[in-house]
């Protein structure tokens, strides 16, 4: 006979079977239809080749064949319960996995491999950096899929914790050919009515909208893809709105960043979490915003939760 293993149904609908000894009953808890529970079952004495079960008016019992099965399974359930406990005896955790919100537009390669550098030789941490658009990350972070983000200001009917990364101004990423690289500043207001803006975040295309159109500004959509976005700005008369921290490192020798003035947007950097971080993820969080000198409030945030 050809090597035959049981599938977990299989096992589930032969064990409760043998718990009921009846088959509508056992049916019935299983959410089967009789008829289906009895094709599995002789299905299962047809691969075993052995007559496994004695139906009378009084329900069905167990033959010998089915005995040994009844016990083998048993014992393979005391197995593995034994395997799990040796397992956590070993006191070999698994690591925690830590999913990390990071704007490619903002966070390079550099500070990338940084994070994952600074926890590598933690064997109860994963890092995952997840790129993506501001309300996906909201969305993840308050169905438990995330931990944390580097983002804007999620809508306060979420109800999510953030921690503002500091009074940060905004800049204008242009090429160095564009006229307005001469300036001192860019102003919101006079110097870019009638220019365009490249706009990679759809969120913030919606949120500000309305601004750019009253100030006569153009929105030109682009994928959301920072060396495309370098490329378009570094060959055209085009400009990029950013917070000045993240700014700085996006300047190249074809590109530089000037202060942006009059600007009527809120483009605070926040730090969006959990309000349930685990103690590991804490921990993560609290080394990336070692860097903002900001660690201190998200120990406070969970001190008051303890009290």
């Amino acid at each position: 006979m050809a090597r035959f293993y049981m599938d977990a149904d299989q096992k589930r609908y032969f064990c409760v079977l043998c718990a009921t000894g009846n088959i509508t009953q056992a049916a019935q808890e299983l959410y089967l239809s009789r008829q289906g529970l009895s094709k599995s079952m002789r299905s299962l004495e047809e691969r075993l080749g052995a007559r496994l079960f004695i139906r009378g008016k009084q329900g069905v019992g167990l033959t010998e064949a089915g005995r040994i099965l009844l016990r083998c399974i048993r014992e393979e359930d005391r197995l593995w319960e034994a395997c799990l406990t040796e397992i956590q005896e070993t006191g070999e955790t698994a690591p925690e996995l830590i999913r990390v919100g990071l704007l490619s537009m903002y966070f390079g390669y550099d500070q990338k491999r940084a994070l994952f550098a600074s926890f590598q030789d933690d064997p109860l941490i994963k890092i995952e950096v997840v790129d993506g658009d501001h309300p996906a990350y909201w969305q993840a972070i308050a169905a438990g899929d995330m931990e944390f983000a580097f983002s804007l200001n999620p809508p306060e009917d979420m109800g999510l914790p953030t921690i503002k990364l500091d009074e940060d101004t905004l800049a204008v990423l242009l090429s160095m050919d564009n006229p307005l690289a001469g300036k001192e500043y860019v102003d919101f207001k006079a110097d870019l009515k009638g220019k365009t803006v490249i706009q990679t975040s759809p969120y913030k295309g919606k949120l500000y909208k309305t601004a750019f159109k009253n100030h006569g500004i153009e929105v030109e959509p682009l994928l959301h893809d920072k060396n495309l976005m370098l490329a378009r700005v570094s060959t055209s008369d085009d400009f990029f709105i950013i917070q000045s921290q993240y700014a700085k490192n996006l300047v190249t020798d074809q590109i530089c960043m000037r202060p942006l003035i009059n600007a009527p947007l809120e483009m605070d950097a926040v730090f969006v979490f959990r309000h349930d971080l685990s103690p590991i993820a804490q921990t993560v969080a609290r080394r990336m915003l070692e860097t903002y000198g900001k660690e201190r409030e998200l120990d406070a945030y969970f001190a008051k939760d303890d009290l």
